[in-house]
């Protein structure tokens, strides 16, 4: 992604995140303090109880019957009233209590979703990345795992649904290639030599995969005995290795340690058959539904809604490239839509949304603080 539309993704989706989470922390904080505020409330409540009882125990003392008697009545008011006024303010924070946390939600959720919109493009550079498929059910499980310059890991769920390969349970013969691997040799009846005996994989069904950098790793099941192919490639030049690993009840057989199995491999079909995979599990990483975790350097700001710390983190890794965007803006050297749409006035505007982080964010990205 190129640093204008890099930087549009920032001011727009990164931006609302952080502005969302800083409202949901905010609520939290409010729904705390509501606690706190009720505690000290109730307390008091208690203690000015107390100072009335203690008047009305020095009232029983008198000799007075009709005083006795109006002490007593007294104190059966004093707490009818103390239990009314105490359900009351518990009723009262509850309901403030259940309003703070019910739109703090709402705005994890803003802030999540306007989160997962910005790293869907994958914005920062991505050191590696994986993306992995398991069969469950008749349904490929899939997701997406990236590494990212400054230390931050995040996973995707995908759309597998929405595959052209995974949508269904994918069976080899879909390739549409003539795949057979030799897994044993036995004696002809009526010959001296050994007969290889073949498997064809067009039975078999993916059970799982990974795969990163153009390499994978694979294994397959056939449907009715239980038998297993594991397929793991180093890439799909000629050059790169090709792992074949087969197993049954009965064995267990390493096709290419065995030079006589190997030399019998079509190992060319083999490598097509693999990268279309591959290439399809490229494909699918663009398919992204939801976020399922981010680290950074170990620590998971999602859950202490600290946005501000991706933003930070955005900022000084691609800092040099957006400033220069807005240099290049400022002296209006290239046309708006060159620039994806972009203009300082359009970032001033956007920045307001951070509030107190504004100012240094204004500074980082070498624009004018907004007003």
């Amino acid at each position: 992604m190129d640093a204008a539309a890099s930087l549009r993704q920032t001011v727009t989706h990164l931006f609302d995140a952080v502005k969302y989470s800083n409202h949901a922390r905010e609520l939290e904080g409010a729904a705390k303090e509501a606690e706190g505020n009720l505690e000290m409330e109730l307390s008091k409540l208690e203690s000015q109880t107390d100072e009335i009882r203690n008047l009305l125990s020095r009232m029983e003392g008198e000799t007075s019957e009709h005083i006795r008697g109006l002490s007593v009545q007294l104190e059966e008011f004093l707490a009818t009233a103390a239990a009314q006024a105490k359900s009351k303010m518990q009723r009262t924070t509850r309901e403030e209590l259940e309003e703070h946390r019910r739109m703090a939600e709402v705005e994890k959720d803003k802030a999540l979703k306007s989160l997962e919109a910005y790293l869907a493009s994958d914005p920062l550079p991505v050191v590696e990345s994986m993306v992995n498929v398991k069969l469950n059910d008749g349904i490929y499980e899939a997701l997406a795992r990236y590494e990212c310059d400054g230390g931050m890991k995040y996973d995707f769920r995908l759309a597998s649904q929405n595959s052209g390969l995974f949508h269904r349970e994918l069976e080899l013969s879909r390739l549409g290639y003539e795949l057979r691997v030799p897994v044993r040799f036995s004696r002809a009846i009526l010959k001296k030599e050994r007969v290889p005996g073949f498997e064809r994989l067009d039975q078999y069904v993916l059970a799982t995969a990974e795969t990163s950098g153009g390499k994978i790793r694979a294994n397959f099941q056939k449907v009715g005995n239980g038998a297993k192919l594991k397929v793991v490639t180093s890439g799909s030049g000629e050059s790169d290795f090709v792992g074949l690993e087969y197993s049954d009840a009965a064995e267990a057989v390493n096709v290419m340690n065995d030079p006589a199995l190997s030399a019998l491999v079509d190992i060319a079909i083999l490598r097509k058959a693999a990268g279309e995979i591959v290439n399809g599990m490229s494909e699918l990483a663009k398919k992204k539904v939801a976020l399922l975790r981010l680290t950074l350097d170990g620590e998971e700001p999602l859950d202490s809604l600290d946005y501000e710390r991706i933003l930070d983190l955005v900022l000084k890794v691609l800092g040099p490239p957006y400033r220069s965007v807005v240099t290049t803006l400022s002296k209006g050297g290239q046309a708006k839509e060159a620039l994806d749409g972009l203009s300082v006035e359009f970032i001033q505007d956007r920045i307001r949304v951070l509030g107190k982080k504004s100012a240094s964010v204004a500074q980082a990205l070498g624009v004018p603080q907004p007003k």
